[in-house]
């Protein structure tokens, strides 16, 4: 019987050989025992519960290189008044990262996929606000991909590590963009460890707009201190097959966290969407939004879990998730869960799925709208109750544009991009309560 490394492709021994190099002898220690976990373990499929709508175990059969150097033109996804910071192929764009000086910070993943993450990973953006400080813009992750002469069967590798660490009543605003340039195949895998102190607030948006030939894996891990805030917007637009874990944990009382997310999928993509808010103190508050569309022949997986933990009371905690299905082929797997082990709560989720109301559609073409522009109005109108969130105008222009275009018509965006207040996110939705 074959072991696991008998499936991992020699290239992969041949890239960490490379990569190793440059390290120090205690660092090279170090990423050779996770190369070695991953090695054993391989990565994850679909037999193991949190991953069963997504397989990755084909991925070490195949050949793969570490990603060049490029220099690309970057204007088109630059965003305006922003502290822009770069990475092309996982290099800083001014130049080499310090691999030397990559953190080994743990991930909670299958020990394989984390494995490889930990072995290869360089430092990406390490950002540390101070006591007190509110940062006058928003910081913007650019992560680029530009697989350039890569063979056709052959795999470029990009990993990136991110650190946000906010001090004591600190506050920031920090959007992450991830990208690709041409069709090329790539295996990017990115973590991003945040931790928050106590009554510091983090607005993360992350929008990932890969190629169609793009496997990618995010870990993001957060901790959230006493009344601290943290509030996400995760918007999933491209990839071939993407997947992203995001973990909350609300750590002392009073901790709150909100999580919107926008997926659209199409071209046979695959969208794996893993979502867990860890309620581990008194007098937390949790609320999820989550909007799916359906385009095409294509996967899109969401799941939203919430655990209380013993003495956890007072908390409270909702979660809606609503899709459409706008095309035959297009499917849509969601699941809201519920793990509670404290009495004085209140959480509630609930999880939707249907298609365009055509009552509705009828009622705009009786006034003389196209059938096209009318079932985009309404789509784009269902998409926008997160699109609206995202505090930077430039972007939620360019994400609209994205929306509307795979909706084949044209929309005044500039009279329909409205930001929606972001009071409105605290509804209580419908559904099972606890």
């Amino acid at each position: 019987m074959a072991t696991t490394s008998d499936t991992i492709h020699a290239s992969y021994g041949e890239a960490f050989a490379q990569f190793a190099n440059r390290l120090t002898a205690p660092e090279r220690a170090a990423r050779a025992a996770a190369f070695d976990e991953f090695v054993r373990h391989g990565l994850p499929d679909d037999a193991i519960e949190r991953w069963h709508y997504t397989n990755l175990s084909a991925f070490p059969k195949q050949p793969v290189r570490l990603a060049t150097h490029a220099t690309p033109d970057v204007a088109r996804w630059q965003l305006a008044d922003c502290d822009e910071h770069v990475f092309v192929n996982g290099h800083r764009m001014a130049g080499d990262a310090n691999a030397s000086s990559a953190p080994l910070a743990s991930v909670d993943a299958h020990a394989g996929l984390a494995g490889l993450h930990r072995a290869f990973a360089a430092p990406g953006l390490q950002l540390a606000v101070a006591k007190n400080v509110v940062l006058p813009r928003p910081v913007h992750l650019l992560t680029l991909s530009d697989a350039g002469d890569a063979g056709e069967m052959t795999q470029d590798m990009a990993h990136l590590a991110h650190r946000i660490a906010l001090a004591r009543n600190s506050s920031a605003v920090v959007i992450i963009t991830n990208a690709g340039i041409d069709g090329a195949a790539r295996f990017i895998t990115q973590s991003l460890a945040i931790d928050l102190a106590d009554g510091a607030r983090l607005t993360l948006i992350r929008v990932q707009d890969e190629t169609r030939a793009t496997t990618q894996w995010l870990q993001t891990s957060v901790n959230v201190g006493r009344d601290a805030r943290f509030d996400l917007v995760n918007v999933d637009l491209g990839g071939k097959l993407i997947r992203n874990d995001w973990r909350v944990k609300l750590a002392a009382p009073g901790a709150q966290t909100e999580l919107a997310g926008l997926f659209a999928s199409d071209a046979r993509v695959h969208l794996d969407n893993q979502y867990e808010i860890d309620h581990a103190a008194e007098h937390g508050t949790s609320r999820q939004f989550f909007r799916g569309l359906g385009f095409g022949i294509s996967k899109s997986v969401l799941n939203g879990r919430v655990v209380v933990q013993p003495g956890a009371q007072k908390t409270d905690s909702g979660q809606s998730i609503a899709s459409l299905m706008l095309a035959k082929g297009a499917e849509i797997d969601a699941k809201p869960e519920l793990e509670i082990y404290a009495d004085d709560v209140k959480c509630a989720h609930g999880a939707t799925c249907g298609q365009l109301d055509d009552t509705s559609v009828f009622y705009l073409r009786t006034r003389g709208v196209p059938e096209a522009v009318a079932r985009a109005l309404l789509t784009y109108s269902f998409a926008n109750d997160v699109i609206g969130r995202i505090p930077h105008a430039g972007l939620r222009s360019r994400i609209a544009r994205r929306i509307t275009a795979a909706l084949g018509a044209e929309l005044d965006l500039d009279a329909l991009n409205v930001p929606v207040d972001a009071d409105d996110f605290a509804g209580e939705p419908t559904g099972e309560t606890a």
